[in-house]
């Protein structure tokens, strides 16, 4: 009883905060609350489906570039609502539930103690809470939003282990099916955005999606990572033996999952998923007929591939889209029913390929594979030669989220990164643009952004207050169709330099927004500022037609409410670059050492999950760690809160043992 009134009281904290958080939250014009609506009335009817549901709608329901906030989002919404429902209905310990083994709680005990202490450094110096502290990588605070991922982390363990089953029956009923749900709103999301942008069949432009992962406004691999993480899982559908309706749909998300990993054109990824099949054809085969079976697998794969090489380049996508009906037709029927999902697996597999590989922009990037990672190399040598010298940073690390600030004050490139800051003067709030300074001259522009509903070839006027008190810049104000990165078809204003002037002054601008907004692409405004040493301060900005104001929060008396930010080519001041680097940055050896006690001991007990009950959920689970961590290799992850929590909850569900009883069903891996 004492356990419950504690649990039940951590309920009610947790709904309070829901309550004081959506009371905050700006959700005007979004769906946002009938989502938050539906989502309570699922768990009120289901408490446990809270497993399903997160995943699902973690890495789907970013609103950061409408709302601008990204210290405080939605998915903390969704989590203080569903730790409310949790916590309500978790009962006492109950010995017929799943463990931990040992080795994964001492390295959880290490690593909350390495977020505490990671937190409390990444804060200092506490500056005052104002206007700039949760909406700048920059500020000190950026520890809070990075230390919330593993926080949340730490709060969902007990209702996942009850969650989860006596036999982890919960893990794949709920939490994997919520992650390839998840994983099916992801790639629907990149899937429109190329047919949007570059076009389903570009493979030649340079346009890398982003999908719904606000959080690559400044670059990084949360879409490379997601997939990464998401993919391998298709397995536990497509091998284990299904209903035929769930192994087609699983079929189906293959397809559409290698067609969005494939275009993101990044070689990481595609390191990745290689190195996830090899994991699942590793645990799939006998060991003694391992060498048998990878001699047969390199020997048929060979001329395969150089066939749907042959047919692309002769008869184009209508040829090959044509002689990949008919592979899967030959496949239907003549492949015994119980193989038939596996070999049209591997065809999609194979036949997702040659198009990619035929791609102009897939040549250029491999071409360049030495050259980048050289690049990379100084940069992890710079990340270490920034740090403190002394012992407690080499155990303890810098402080979470310290990384951005870091940069910006101690880059040896000699150079200063753009940067933006709210100000306040008696009652009124401006904002101020800070251009960057490169030692080559031109460098990265940051651009702030509101997204605008434009219509086509009609009249609009465009207002802002300007103050140039330094050297004379330019202020960059255009109107673009953009997804997030990247925009284009751009409307430009034609203002010249902005000289020094001891006061405001007003520029007003007529345009016409000729063919922005006649199509679904989505058009933002974005104001930048640029120049050697260029600072310039803007207010009551104001777009607006037909006696109509079509900009949200123009006087930044809300701060970043609706204004967003965007660095899109030169990512290396935001991100570390790899994902074991930045645990040892924030967290010191003591957070390397914990993090790699709990890899290490999921990775044991997966592994004797598979050899003692041929468990194909095991396999999958242990693939989607080893190509996530193969990403982790060439980029952070660990920047993105979502990715973070999402990685990290199906760490410690796959670390979970199941309860021993004399009958354990278990699903069989495929020879």
């Amino acid at each position: 009883m004492r356990h419950m009134a504690w649990s039940r009281l951590l309920s009610l904290l947790f709904f309070a905060g829901a309550a004081l958080a959506i009371r905050a939250y700006p959700m005007q014009g979004s769906w946002l609350s009938a989502i938050l609506a539906g989502y309570t009335a699922m768990l009120w009817w289901r408490p446990v489906l809270w497993l399903f549901a997160m995943p699902a709608l973690l890495p789907a329901l970013d609103l950061a570039p409408l709302t601008g906030w990204f210290f405080l989002e939605e998915i903390d919404l969704l989590l203080l609502i569903g730790a409310g429902f949790a916590y309500w209905q978790l009962e006492p310990a109950d010995p017929d539930l799943p463990r931990w083994p040992p080795l994964f709680i001492a390295g959880l005990l290490l690593l909350a103690a390495c977020c505490a202490i990671g937190l409390w450094r990444g804060l200092r110096p506490l500056p005052a809470f104002d206007a700039n502290a949760m909406n700048n990588y920059l500020s000190p605070y950026n520890a809070l939003r990075i230390g919330k991922a593993w926080l949340w982390s730490f709060i969902l363990l007990p209702p996942l282990r009850r969650a989860a089953g006596a036999q982890l029956q919960g893990v794949r009923r709920y939490l994997i099916s919520g992650l390839l749900t998840g994983l099916l709103l992801v790639v629907c999301a990149a899937i429109r955005e190329r047919w949007q942008f570059p076009g389903l069949t570009n493979f030649s432009s340079d346009y890398r999606i982003t999908a719904p992962f606000s959080a690559m406004h400044t670059g990084g691999a949360a879409l490379d990572g997601y997939l990464a993480l998401c993919f391998p899982l298709l397995a536990v559908y497509v091998f284990g033996r299904p209903a035929r309706l769930k192994a087609a749909g699983a079929l189906a998300l293959l397809a559409l999952t290698l067609y969005a990993g494939l275009s993101t054109f990044s070689r990481g990824l595609y390191l990745a998923f290689a190195v996830a099949v090899l994991v699942l054809l590793f645990c799939a085969v006998d060991i003694r007929r391992c060498g048998k079976a990878a001699a047969f697998a390199l020997i048929a794969t060979v001329p395969l591939l150089a066939a749907a090489n042959w047919v692309f380049a002769v008869g184009g996508y209508r040829g090959y889209a044509a002689a990949l009906m008919v592979s899967a037709v030959v496949i239907l029927a003549a492949t015994p029913r119980r193989h038939v999902a596996a070999a049209l697996a591997t065809m999609l597999l194979l036949a997702s390929i040659a198009p990619i590989y035929n791609g102009y922009f897939v040549n250029q990037r491999f071409s360049s594979s030495g050259e980048d990672l050289a690049r990379r190399v100084r940069h992890w040598r710079q990340t270490l030669s920034m740090m403190d010298e002394d012992g407690a940073t080499a155990m303890l690390g810098m402080g979470l989220g310290k990384f951005p600030a870091t940069y910006y004050w101690r880059n040896h490139s000699r150079e200063v990164p753009p940067s933006y800051r709210y100000l306040d003067a008696g009652n009124n709030r401006y904002l101020r643009l800070v251009a960057g300074d490169y030692p080559a001259g031109y460098g990265e522009l940051l651009r702030i952004l509101q997204s605008v509903d434009l219509r086509p070839r009609r009249q609009y006027l465009l207002g802002v207050d300007i103050w140039n008190n330094g050297p004379p810049g330019f202020l960059r104000i255009n109107l673009c169709e953009r997804q997030l990165l990247y925009p284009q078809n751009c409307l430009q204003i034609p203002m010249r330099q902005v000289p020094h002037a001891p006061y405001w002054q007003r520029y007003q601008f007529p345009l016409n927004s000729g063919v922005l907004g006649t199509t679904s692409r989505p058009v933002w405004l974005e104001i930048a500022a640029e120049g050697v040493g260029a600072v310039i301060d803007i207010d009551n900005v104001s777009l607006s037609g037909d006696n109509h104001e079509l900009l949200r929060n123009g006087g930044f008396s809300d701060a970043n409410n609706y204004w967003f930010f965007s660095s899109d080519r030169n990512h290396l001041p935001w991100h570390i670059k790899n994902l074991g680097l930045n645990l040892y940055f924030e967290m010191g050896g003591a957070g390397v050492l914990a993090y790699a006690m709990l890899l290490f001991s999921v990775c044991l007990s997966l592994l004797r999950r598979i050899q003692a009950r041929r468990d194909l959920a095991a396999a999958a689970l242990l693939a989607s760690l080893a190509a996530f961590h193969t990403v982790g290799l060439f980029d952070s992850l660990i920047d993105v809160p979502r990715i973070t929590l999402l990685s990290t909850l199906l760490m410690c569900a796959a670390a979970l043992r199941p309860v021993q009883t004399d009958a354990s069903p278990s699903a069989r891996l495929t020879p």
